[in-house]
């Protein structure tokens, strides 16, 4: 599922042949997967992306969404705050849950992927025209803020189903995502899923946004860099706000299966905090093959954007 996960960072073009049996190298999923529906993006350039494969021999789907990758720079969690939207949550709706709440930006970007469309398809219609009525398991993944795409996706997956008393089991893996709600919403989304995952590299920064955000401060311990003081006042400012509004955000799964990543002597903390997040250092810690996709260039004079999730 991370190996599905890494391969939606590849150029939309090139999703197709990363799934192939002849990939070279190698990768986990040893072309078991075909793509069936999609790349499908919600933005242009390095936006979101989804897509549907499906596993014949097993009669399994697994529906991988990209996050947008981000530039860690000072404003990395000024970006998060504003494009994810944590300041303006709003009501579950899939169902109704009481006390439930989802960052405004999350449910934006949940929205924006179940419209998508591929080949004049739509994702819910793909959705209720084959991959309902097969009765097949469906597996959820998505790395980065794609992991927190998927904590939406996969319980509107659930709802969608039982629209049509669809009987189809999902199973949602996530590495490395941000908390997409409150504590009401990760109770609702941990009692859904008796099969979920939830990975995360105990030194990278991303998995601590929202509810862990102070830890940042004293991420990695000697040889590590030092986090710098701009982004300390800059952690304390949000962390401030977040405790003013009283979302309480809270990641699902419990303590969830933490990966212990290795700081290294670098001299840039916003160089190991990259390092630490990368798709290929998650795909080392699981023990999988790398997946080598050139990481998105952000341009020399101005700073990466975020795209909702």
């Amino acid at each position: 599922m991370m190996t599905l996960a890494a391969i939606t960072y590849a150029p939309a073009k090139d999703i197709g042949s990363y799934l192939l049996p002849t990939t070279n190298p190698a990768n986990a999923t040893n072309g078991d997967w075909a793509l069936v529906w999609g790349p499908a993006m919600t933005g242009i350039d390095e936006g979101n992306l989804m897509f549907v494969t499906y596993n014949k021999s097993t009669n399994q789907y697994a529906i991988a969404v990209r996050g947008t990758y981000p530039y860690f720079g000072l404003a990395l969690l000024v970006d998060l705050y504003e494009d994810l939207d944590v300041s303006h949550p709003l009501p579950w709706q899939y169902p109704t849950v009481p006390g439930a709440l989802v960052a405004g930006g999350t449910i934006d970007g949940l929205n924006d992927l179940v419209r998508c469309t591929s080949n004049g398809v739509a994702f819910h219609t793909f959705v209720d025209s084959q991959i309902a009525p097969s009765g097949a398991d469906i597996f959820v993944t998505g790395h980065s803020l794609g992991g927190a795409l998927t904590t939406v996706l996969a319980p509107w997956l659930v709802y969608r189903l039982s629209q049509s008393n669809a009987k189809n089991a999902v199973m949602p893996y996530t590495y490395a995502g941000p908390t997409a709600g409150n504590a009401a919403f990760a109770t609702f989304y941990t009692e859904l899923f008796k099969s979920s995952f939830r990975y995360y590299n105990a030194i990278d920064i991303v998995p601590k946004a929202w509810a862990d955000l102070l830890s940042i401060k004293s991420l990695y311990s000697s040889p590590g860099p030092a986090c710098p003081w701009e982004l300390k006042d800059t952690i304390d400012l949000v962390s401030d706000w977040l405790n003013a509004i009283k979302v309480g955000y809270t990641q699902p799964n419990g303590a969830g299966e933490s990966l212990l990543g290795v700081p290294s002597p670098a001299s840039d903390f916003f160089a190991e905090a990259l390092d630490q997040h990368d798709h290929n250092y998650y795909l080392k810690l699981l023990g999988a093959p790398t997946v080598p996709i050139a990481a998105p260039r952000t341009p020399a004079n101005s700073k990466k954007r975020l795209h909702h999730v």
